[in-house]
C-alpha cells in the first residue's frame, strides 16, 4: 500500500487556475516588467541606433560595392593593357621579320650586283690577256719570222756564197713559214682562258 503524505494530496486536490502563458500571476508580476523594459529599451534602441547602424551598412555596402567596382575597372585595364602589349609583340614580329626580309633580299641584291661586276671584271681582265696574248703572240711571229728569214740569208749566203735578191727571199721564206705552220703553229680555237 502506498502511503501519500497529506501536503501532497492538498496539492493535488486544489483547483488549477487558468494561467496567462502557462504562468500563473506571480511569475507573470515578476516577467511583466522585464517584458516591458525589453519592448521599451527595443523600441528606444530603433530610434537612437537603427538610422546610425543602418546608415553605416549602407556606407559599408556602397563602399564595398565601390571598391568591387574599382577592382573590376582595374581588372578590365590590366586585360586592354595585355591585349595592347600582345598586340605590340605581334606588331614588333612583323615588323622584325620584313626588316630580315628587306635585309636578305638587299643582301641578295647586292650579292648579284657584285658578282655581274666581278664578271664584268673577269670578261674584261680576259678580253685584255686574250689582246695581249694576240699581240705577244704577234710580236713573237715577227720576231721568229725575222730570226728565220736573217738565218736563212745567211744560210743561203754562206751556202752558194751569194747574196739573195729580196724577191727570192721573201719567196723562200713563205714557203718555210707554211711549212713551219703546218707543223709546229697549228691553228687553235681559241687562247686558252686566263
Amino acid at each position: 500500500m502506498i502511503v501519500l503524505n497529506q501536503g501532497f494530496l492538498f496539492l493535488l486536490n486544489t483547483p488549477v487556475e487558468p494561467r496567462l502563458f502557462g504562468m500563473d500571476q506571480q511569475t507573470f508580476l515578476q516577467v511583466a516588467p522585464h517584458l516591458l523594459n525589453f519592448i521599451v529599451l527595443a523600441i528606444l534602441m530603433t530610434f537612437i541606433l537603427y538610422k546610425p547602424v543602418r546608415n553605416f551598412l549602407n556606407e559599408r555596402a556602397e563602399r564595398i560595392a565601390k571598391e568591387l567596382d574599382e577592382a573590376e575597372s582595374v581588372r578590365q585595364s590590366a586585360y586592354s593593357l595585355k591585349e595592347q602589349y600582345e598586340q605590340r609583340l605581334k606588331d614588333i614580329e612583323i615588323e622584325r621579320t620584313a626588316i630580315l626580309d628587306d635585309a636578305r633580299k638587299q643582301a641578295m641584291e647586292r650579292r648579284n650586283r657584285d658578282m655581274a661586276e666581278a664578271k664584268k671584271e673577269a670578261d674584261a681582265l680576259k678580253a685584255r690577256a686574250d689582246i695581249e696574248i694576240a699581240a705577244e703572240l704577234a710580236r713573237v711571229k715577227d720576231q721568229v719570222e725575222q730570226s728565220i728569214v736573217e738565218l736563212s740569208s745567211e744560210m743561203a749566203g754562206k751556202l752558194l756564197g751569194v747574196s739573195i735578191d729580196p724577191s727570192i727571199h721573201s719567196r723562200l721564206y713563205d714557203e718555210a713559214m707554211a711549212e713551219l705552220e703546218a707543223t709546229v703553229f697549228k691553228p687553235s680555237a681559241a687562247p686558252a682562258a686566263v
